[in-house]
């Protein structure tokens, strides 16, 4: 039992800690956003990676971050964003559900809540939700320290 978690703990590691050598995959022009130890973010399109460096452009000029600094790497993933969507969503009509079966129940029972009133209970909270969801931009790491 000790080794299997042994095991399981250092596969965990490892799948935590992705290579620098896999930001050579990366092609320049790329979106990137690159986020230090200190805390600083840098978001810009990527131009090159070196032993010790990942090299961006941003809006104020050229950043360089050396892999001693670099905390983790990410990219943009429409995949992951679909997939938000879709959380988002069924949040939505969860809210909906829910408001539907207190409130609207009270309401129908005291003036007679019509059908389009009950439709917007689940329509609003599923748009709301799904539009958060998409608005809160995606990304995947490709290194992580």
């Amino acid at each position: 039992m000790r080794l299997l978690l042994l095991l399981l703990l250092s596969a965990l590691q490892l799948y935590a800690q992705q290579s620098w050598d896999a930001l050579r995959q990366l092609k320049p022009g790329l979106r990137v956003r690159v986020l230090e130890i200190a805390g600083t973010e840098h978001k810009g399109t990527f131009g090159g990676v070196s032993a010790g460096a990942i090299t961006l452009q941003t809006d104020k000029g050229e950043a360089i971050v050396e892999r001693t600094f670099a905390r983790r790497v990410e990219v943009p993933s429409g995949a992951r964003r679909t997939r938000n969507v879709v959380i988002g969503a069924a949040i939505g009509i969860a809210v909906g559900a829910a408001v539907d079966q207190t409130l609207g129940a009270y309401f129908r029972n005291e003036s007679g809540e019509t059908a389009g009133a009950r439709a917007v209970t689940y329509i609003a909270p599923t748009g709301l939700f799904g539009g958060i969801a998409a608005a809160m931009g995606s990304w995947r790491t490709v290194y992580k320290r």
